[in-house]
């Protein structure tokens, strides 16, 4: 650090999160400036009207430091980029342009790296922000400012002085506090270049419209040693080695029928073990104990018996350290954190308590420690928290990072039950919300129902038995809850998934290659069924999010001889399944009498258009020059996040002649009219329209984005029975209309 700034700040109290940063850094120099004098300024590089304000202070005495518009007062601190933090109070008086929406950088103050690169926080303005109303966080190279923003929820209102605090934690990484409250924000030191500071800056406002004026006082600074950053690691648990691998490990296939259906054990020829572990998680029992495997893997133990341990072990409050933390642990009390959590007949319902980084859905009264008490009828889910620092690939798309947008905390999850007497082998785990514990057979299974038709594209087979082999355990929706290598992380991709599976089934491929695959769907199917049987609401039309879960329900159903479960629109009427709420029949802009019902479409409940607040229910009736904010969202949801996933699973059930029991016409001829209806000229006239450019690849009509449903669409659609020109017929529109006139 350079000498003449050392020598010229006072040394006073340091606030204690200064001390906690110092106190870890290997330098632990602490030093305070007032703003007292224009001496407070020595060491500094002003430029413009930055100056010594003696008539504004904090405390009633001393002063501040005046940046007015356009001005920068840079201080250096040291030599090298390391550890530390910087607490500031800045006054806002909270001047604001006439046009907040309007992109314009207003006052920032925050750290610097050697080479340039900032991290700050200040007042941005962008049709997206809301700089009239709080603050934001940047980091950037310091002349692009909005290159990577992070909206930090504090209200700039009323004018007052507000405490900053700026901190590069030498194990946690980037912290930003207001007022000492830790914000939420979530900054990866490692993605953002940044590896320290070297220095303290302010800029003023750079804007000329009403131009503001800030004030600092009382700047304290902590000097750390260097930052012990954890690289950032990227696994893909999908890639041809991790399926290799699941594959060698996973529970035999055996294609069980009324000819060789197995006995149950006697209860003496069940192994009596201290321990039973799958998908890397070990229950530990509080004496041996009787246990089994039902046909897809998982294991039961024939109860009563206490867990007395779990590997890995769940963790609580402070038994997390806080580099583990993430944005959204921070925002709770240190007593609901947990990890590697665990649940006891998980409520079938949006309330989980596996992880407290789980948004919206974690419920801390949920919440279970060891030992715990397993009884007949019970189901004990298991998982393992995601790491921070760790990304991994999902499902066919993305990637999940721990406290990064609307990412799952988990990784992976494992289903326990405790049964009444041993089962057979051909037994199938009772859905994990079902506590009557139904019991269905794999020797039941009516296999003629599939179809063996050519298979025009190889189907990955063992990709498809690796989606699917881990319980589909989510409860939840959006993601927020959902184990990352267990099951698909966002609605398209749970759609798409299940179109393949149920596709690959329908193909001509041997029974013994289809049967893991075969257990796995059907095992989905019985535990989305069993939550819809225990009350759940359904997955709702939601932009992409709701798709995918009535498929493995209805192909179990039929796979099962389970009228209730086949049918399951026609079982619970008012359950949401997205491809259903999002397709109607109505006349559609384009001459089509089938029509996408909109980013939020019509409640399976009440029959109402869902609107949402924001324009999102039905809209295609329109021409596109009426389309404003929230029907031009709704038609790039068409495109992007539904449509695409839709195809394979309507083929499916079509090979299967099972559009009937789907209970609802409009699906089927919704995706007739996206793989053939010729959008060319549409796309034209929604540019001319709205200026969104629909013109991609991915987005037009007449495609999926598997190659393997491209190709089986191709050499069968035509060939089956079924009109093809469904959504060009007339149809019974008053559900459509009726929605309309009642949307909200």
């Amino acid at each position: 650090m350079r000498g003449c700034t050392i020598l010229l700040l006072s040394f006073l109290a340091i606030p204690c999160v200064a001390q906690e940063i110092a106190a870890r850094g290997a330098e632990g120099t602490a030093r305070e400036v007032r703003f007292d004098s224009e001496r407070a300024l020595a060491g500094w590089t002003i430029a413009g009207d930055a100056s010594i304000d003696a008539s504004k202070s904090r405390s009633g005495t001393g002063g501040a430091l005046k940046v007015g518009p356009k001005a920068k007062a840079l201080l250096p601190l040291r030599d090298k980029d390391a550890s530390g933090s910087v607490d500031v109070w800045v006054y806002d008086d909270g001047a604001r342009p006439e046009n907040a929406k309007a992109s314009r950088v207003g006052p920032r103050w925050g750290l610097l790296q050697r080479d340039g690169n900032v991290l700050a926080a200040g007042i941005l303005y962008a049709p997206y922000l809301g700089g009239d109303k709080g603050y934001t966080a940047t980091v950037c190279d310091g002349a692009r400012w909005f290159e990577s923003l992070f909206w930090l929820g504090v209200n700039r209102a009323p004018a007052r002085w507000h405490k900053w605090t700026l901190a590069f934690d030498a194990d946690e990484g980037i912290r930003i506090l207001h007022d000492g409250k830790e914000l939420g924000v979530q900054i990866d030191a490692a993605k953002a270049g940044l590896e320290g500071f070297s220095a303290f800056a302010v800029w003023g406002d750079d804007g000329t419209d009403n131009p503001q004026t800030i004030w600092l006082a009382d700047l304290a600074v902590a000097l750390g040693g260097p930052m012990a950053l954890a690289p950032i690691v990227e696994a893909d648990p999908y890639d041809a080695k991790a399926v290799a691998a699941e594959l060698v490990a996973r529970h035999p296939a055996v294609v069980y029928t009324g000819d060789n259906a197995p006995a149950a054990p006697a209860i003496e020829d069940l192994p009596l073990v201290p321990r039973v572990s799958q998908h890397g998680i070990t229950w530990t029992f509080e004496a041996p104990a009787r246990a089994g495997r039902f046909v897809n893997g998982d294991w039961y133990v024939v109860g009563p018996a206490t867990i007395a341990a779990i590997d890995p072990a769940p963790r609580y409050g402070a038994d997390i350290p806080r580099r583990e933390l993430d944005r959204i642990d921070k925002e709770r009390p240190e007593s609901q954190r947990v990890r590697n959590g665990f649940m006891l007949n998980p409520p079938a319902r949006m309330e989980v308590a596996y992880d407290s980084g789980v948004r919206n859905w974690f419920e801390p009264a949920l919440i279970r420690k060891l030992p715990v008490a397993m009884r007949p009828g019970d189901a004990l889910v298991a998982t393992i928290s995601m790491p921070r620092g760790l990304v991994l690939k999902a499902q066919l798309r993305n990637k999940i990072e721990r406290g990064v947008d609307d990412s799952s905390p988990i990784r992976t999850a494992a289903v326990l039950t405790c049964v009444r007497a041993p089962l057979p082998p051909d037994a199938f785990r009772p859905a994990f919300c079902d506590r009557g514990q139904e019991i269905y057979l794999a020797r039941d299974l009516r296999r003629e129902r599939l179809p063996a038709a050519a298979a025009a594209h190889a189907p990955d087979v063992d990709l498809y038995v690796r989606f699917t082999h881990r319980p589909w355990v989510g409860t939840g929706f959006f993601g927020f809850e959902e184990p990352v290598e267990n099951m698909p992380q966002y609605g398209l991709e749970y759609g798409r998934v299940a179109g393949l599976c149920a596709l690959a089934l329908c193909a001509d491929l041997p029974p013994e290659r289809k049967e893991p695959l075969l257990v796995n769907l059907v095992q989905i199917g019985i535990d989305l069924g069993g939550m819809v049987r225990a009350g759940h609401p359904g997955w709702t039309g939601w932009g992409g999010h709701g798709s995918g879960r009535k498929l493995p329900i209805v192909f179990a159903g039929l796979l099962l001889g389970d009228e209730e479960l086949a049918a399951i629109t026609k079982s619970f009427p008012k359950t949401s399944f997205g491809e259903d709420e999002q397709t109607a029949y109505g006349e559609c802009w384009t001459g089509a009498t089938v029509v996408f019902a909109g980013h939020s479409g019509i409640d399976a409940a009440t029959g109402a258009g869902r609107d949402r607040g924001n324009g999102w229910g039905p809209y295609e009736h329109t021409p596109p020059a009426e389309w404003r904010d929230g029907p031009q969202t709704s038609e790039a949801y068409r495109r992007c996040c539904t449509s695409v996933g839709w195809v394979g699973q309507a083929l499916a059930l079509r090979l299967m002649r099972a559009e009937s029991t789907w209970c609802h016409d409009a699906f089927f001829d919704y995706v007739d009219r996206w793989m053939y209806e010729d959008d060319a000229a549409f796309v034209t006239a929604i540019k001319e329209a709205t200026d969104k450019d629909h013109d991609k690849p991915w987005a037009r009509q007449g495609q999926t984005w598997d190659e393997f449903v491209n190709a089986m669409w191709a050499a069968h659609r035509a060939a089956l029975g079924a009109p093809a020109d469904g959504w060009k017929r007339k149809h019974d529109e008053s559900y459509y209309r009726a929605a309309i006139e009642r949307r909200g």
